[in-house]
């Protein structure tokens, strides 16, 4: 579920995991124009985790395409390593942060952004997003 909050950001409804609190994408949401990702995250893992963020336009995959998995058939935006975490247990809500990624897709279309941990690729966040082609004013 999208929803828009004074034209520049949009979020999915999402209630978190013990990694992944939220994500949102910011920026006008216009193709080819800058837009940043925000993942806000908990790590209180006593381990480094690496997260990495994809985007695709799922309309446009084939059947065969589906088959293959989601971070090897989409574009990745941004991955960040998170160091290990002091905080007693994964469920403690201590270590919040919020990576931010900027990113742009060059056409107009529905796409999905999901960010995941490649180790463990089930634990992810995602949200559906439409971009509009840029209007460009003519001098």
């Amino acid at each position: 579920m999208l929803l828009p909050a004074c034209g520049v950001r949009f979020g999915s409804s999402f209630d978190g995991t013990e990694l992944f609190k939220d994500l949102e994408i910011e920026g006008g949401l216009f193709a080819n124009r800058p837009l940043i990702l925000a993942l806000e995250v908990n790590q209180a893992y006593s381990v480094p985790v690496r997260v990495a963020c994809y985007y695709e336009e799922p309309d446009d995959l084939s059947e065969d395409y589906k088959r293959v998995a989601f971070q090897e058939r989409a574009t990745l935006i941004g991955a960040r390593d998170l160091p290990a975490s002091a905080a007693p247990s994964p469920s403690d809500d201590v270590t919040r942060m919020t990576l931010h990624f900027p990113f742009s897709i060059p056409e107009p279309g529905s796409y999905f952004v999901a960010c995941l941990t490649p180790a463990s690729p089930e634990n992810g966040i995602g949200l559906d997003f439409d971009l509009r082609a840029a209007i460009e004013s003519v001098a």
